[in-house]
């Protein structure tokens, strides 16, 4: 089964490719395509959105994930603007170090949050399946870990002393919000030759 994933970003698809496994082979988008509007107010509008909007230019079903972090004592921040905390085109150190700056802001060493994953698979103008997962855990005012990729550096999940950052790969897929939305997405799609993909 071939799904697009809607990013061009080599660490998400490496990601969501390891978590799939072989029932499904997954591919960027192709380069050139205009960017999907993100102009909802949650995670699974804007998965919605993009896997819609992709959908459109491609032949083969869409995977998009809305993924973020989001921190109660920070009013919900950095929240659907996670990937963005920092500005358009802000790289994961800027946005960890505003996220650093607004929890010492308040006095915080830690805080309370968890990492949201929304995920719609989507072919021509047609939603075909949406989930939602989280993991509660806990920020931190100081990165550590040399692994993953976004805030990974900062959390770690409940029940673990560890950030994200500092776990291998596997390890991180047994907490993730992203490895619980896939569960729920495998558990749903058709059988191999089972069809249901019209």
């Amino acid at each position: 089964m071939r799904i697009v994933m809607a990013t061009q970003n080599p660490n998400k698809v490496r990601e969501f490719s390891e978590l799939l496994g072989s029932r499904v082979e997954l591919v960027p988008l192709p380069s050139g395509l205009p960017k999907a509007p993100e102009t909802g107010e949650t995670f699974l509008e804007n998965a919605r959105q993009k896997a819609l909007f992709y959908a459109t230019y491609v032949e083969d079903p869409v995977l998009a994930d809305d993924s973020g972090l989001v921190v109660p004592a920070l009013g919900g921040e950095p929240g659907v603007y996670s990937a963005r905390y920092a500005g358009e085109g802000a790289d994961d150190r800027a946005n960890n170090d505003k996220l650093i700056r607004a929890l010492r802001s308040r006095g915080l060493r830690q805080a309370e949050a968890w990492f949201a994953c929304a995920l719609v698979l989507a072919r021509k103008e047609r939603v075909m399946m949406e989930v939602e997962a989280r993991v509660d855990g806990l920020v931190h005012d100081a990165p550590r870990g040399e692994r993953g990729f976004g805030y990974d550096p900062l959390f770690s999940p409940q029940g673990e002393a560890r950030r994200f950052a500092e776990m291998s790969a596997e390890e991180k897929h047994r907490f993730s919000h992203r490895a619980r939305a896939v569960r729920k997405l495998l558990a749903r799609l058709p059988a191999p030759g089972a069809g249901g993909w019209v």
